[in-house]
């Protein structure tokens, strides 16, 4: 692409490139550097004729295929994992199943007889 080239063209150029590759993600600036950096001997369309809005559309997808562009990022990264956590959190889960078990023994304790009456 030249430097005096059409903004509108720029942007219709850039349009078809992410449509072509399912990445809305990518910017102007990114496509129009790859874009400016590719270029195929086998291919008869220059980055400049595909610019232009030359060739056929077949043609001008195999090009854009072809591009060299940067990964995707898609922002998922793994959350940071404690290896060596409090043991109150390393024990809460026996803490509460002793608690439960203490709970359900409570009624059985308070119907131990009495040894002896007051007399």
């Amino acid at each position: 692409m030249s430097a005096n080239s059409d903004p509108s063209e720029c942007a219709s150029v850039c349009e078809e490139i992410r449509q072509v590759m399912k990445r809305p993600d990518l910017s102007d600036d990114v496509l129009l550097h790859a874009l400016s950096g590719h270029y195929d001997q086998d291919n008869s369309l220059t980055p400049g004729a595909l610019a232009a809005g030359q060739g056929l559309p077949e043609e001008r997808a195999s090009v854009i295929r072809t591009m060299i562009v940067p990964p995707p990022r898609h922002g998922l990264e793994m959350p940071a994992h404690d290896l060596a956590p409090p043991l109150s959190v390393r024990f809460a889960p026996v803490i509460a199943r002793w608690q439960r078990v203490l709970a359900a023994g409570r009624p059985q304790l308070k119907r131990a007889p009495a040894v002896t009456r007051s007399r």
